[in-house]
């Protein structure tokens, strides 16, 4: 059986998320007589394409064909930093450019030669049915976050991701949660549906991590991870922390990812609390440490399809506090500790007993270790390729 994944994410994505779902399932796919694949990609950036040996020396004839970036590398990733940010600010709209429009016409001449059994797009822009006839195709939905937030949803109108979710021939879906809401959002019948859970590939503390990352970490914090838009619910969970450091004064707020705008610094300054909280652009072994040594991480979010960094907090010895929302009781199951969204009481109730109650901590941390144990990137693979072969079962 040969599946055939496409450019998009490997376009747009420089690493995480999306794209590292698809890299470990490839990789487990590679090591499986069952299951061939192929990825038309001419031009990226995304780290798994450029550093790993497995997708560069197996992707195209000639890997050096990849657009000449090296993106991040294990050996001077703080210049890397640099470098990403500013080509971030050059190149805000280059996947809309000449590298998206090469690796969408590289996609669609493998389509159009029809060399496949199953199609897989990596995300949602629907060019690929106008070539695909009758070839059948897996479309993974990941959430439903531009329905149901679509002040922020830039692309992907209602109406084509309906005639997309409606001619796929199988869905997988990534939480019950998610699956529920295409249900009531897009009418799917849930016959056509299939839960694949994620599962974590971030370790513990196992890497070096240089002591000048080290030093900029303070002593005591909590950690929070991921983007900060408004459907994260950030900018209320900084306003509970203004509450809590009151009585915490040395407890210090370490955020992931890009440097604050400008609402959230006036928000800080205006409670107070700018010198608490500090972002950084980090690693994969800078992360594991970040959730290592934090004293809890925090997810405050109203919305998730599934809610990775709770898994990674786990598999760090991280005590997770997350919101009680859509999919992430599914993903922490007994082992976080869990509040309303929007419910001051609730979520300074929550936040003030992993601060003071060390048992309770130790409690979540062993739990945590067991919930992990029902996820695994192994059963992501087998119950995708599962899901693949109910097209020619069903």
């Amino acid at each position: 059986m040969k599946v055939l994944y496409d450019y998009q994410m490997f376009t747009t994505q420089n690493a995480g998320g999306i794209t590292r779902y698809f890299y470990e399932l490839i990789t487990h796919f590679d090591k499986d007589d069952a299951v061939s694949w192929e990825i038309p990609i001419k031009y990226s950036d995304n780290l798994y394409l450029r550093e790993h040996p497995f997708f560069s020396n197996k992707l195209l004839p000639n890997p050096s064909q990849l657009k000449n970036y090296k993106g991040f590398s294990k050996v001077s990733f703080a210049a890397d930093k640099v470098l990403y940010k500013l080509k971030s600010k050059l190149d805000k709209s280059h996947h809309w450019g000449m590298e998206y429009e090469v690796n969408k016409k590289a996609s669609i001449e493998k389509i159009k030669v029809g060399n496949f059994d199953i199609f897989h797009p990596t995300y949602f822009d629907n060019y690929f049915m106008d070539f695909i006839g009758d070839k059948p195709f897996v479309l993974t939905v990941y959430d439903m976050i531009n329905q149901i937030f679509p002040e922020i949803s830039l692309h992907h109108p209602i109406d084509k991701t309906q005639k997309m979710i409606d001619r796929a021939d199988r869905i997988i879906a990534i939480s019950e949660s998610t699956k529920k809401d295409l249900i009531n959002i897009f009418n799917v019948d849930e016959r056509k549906i299939d839960v694949t859970y994620l599962a974590n590939s971030l370790k513990g503390n196992l890497q070096v991590v240089e002591d000048a990352f080290k030093a900029q970490i303070p002593p005591e914090y909590l950690l929070y991870v991921g983007g900060r838009w408004d459907y994260k619910n950030f900018l209320f969970f900084a306003q509970m922390m203004a509450t809590i450091l009151k009585t915490e004064p040395d407890l210090k707020v370490v955020c992931t990812g890009a440097p604050f705008n400008a609402s959230e610094l006036y928000l800080f300054n205006k409670l107070g609390i700018r010198q608490a909280f500090q972002t950084v652009f980090v690693s994969d072994a800078e992360l594991a440490y970040l959730y290592t040594n934090a004293v809890a991480f925090v997810f405050p979010s109203l919305y998730e399809g599934f809610g990775l960094p709770v898994l990674e907090a786990f598999s760090c010895g991280c005590p997770a506090v997350i919101s009680n929302t859509a999919s992430l009781p599914e993903v922490g199951g007994d082992a976080a500790i869990y509040f309303e969204p929007k419910n001051p009481a609730s979520m300074l109730d929550a936040l003030k007993s992993v601060l003071t109650n060390p048992v309770l901590r130790e409690e979540k941390i062993a739990k945590g270790y067991e919930q992990l144990k029902k996820f695994s990137l192994e059963k992501t693979a087998i119950q995708t390729r599962q899901v693949y072969e109910k097209i020619f079962t069903c």
